[in-house]
């Protein structure tokens, strides 16, 4: 299996940086920051330590488990604390986005609480969108066949995208 990097590690924080400071620019009040399992959470705790640079205030990476590939047949888990969603901006962070289905049962879920939006942020958009999601901060839009797939993981450099 051939493998071809797509974004580096500092390619990688950059974007990640850049995203960080648009929400910032696009957003007001009070944000919630939610990674899904695993990568999109670590991605998430990588933003949240960009956003508290640039706000000079505290934020916390929050996390949701959802069955990807059954969405349906269980409800996502969260860390997140009711009382938080209360008026608040929830940014939902992926590592890649292919078909937008992980997307839009996972903000489905969001949507029971009382939150003033949903954004979504991912570090890969491979533009095969099957469900109405596209997302608000986007690292790389990528156009990539059916047969390509896009893994984000962690290298002994740190976070790197490649190209399977």
């Amino acid at each position: 299996m051939t493998r071809k990097s797509i974004l580096q590690p500092i390619d990688i924080h950059r974007k990640l940086e850049r995203m960080a400071l648009e929400m910032l620019e696009r957003t007001e009040g009070e944000l919630i920051i939610v990674g899904i399992e695993s990568t999109g959470f670590h991605l998430a705790e990588i933003i949240t330590r960009h956003l508290e640079t640039y706000a000079g205030k505290t934020f916390r990476a929050y996390r949701v488990k959802i069955d990807k590939s059954n969405p349906l047949m269980s409800m996502p888990q969260t860390d997140v604390p009711v009382e938080l969603f209360d008026g608040a901006t929830l940014i939902l962070v992926d590592d890649v986005q292919n078909s937008g289905k992980t997307m839009m049962y996972t903000i489905r879920h969001f949507l029971q609480y009382p939150v003033k939006s949903v954004q979504t942020c991912v570090l890969v958009d491979r533009r095969h969108n099957s469900f109405p999601v596209r997302s608000d901060y986007i690292g790389l839009s990528l156009s990539t066949t059916l047969e390509d797939h896009v893994v984000v993981e962690m290298s002994d450099k740190g976070l790197e995208a490649c190209l399977v």
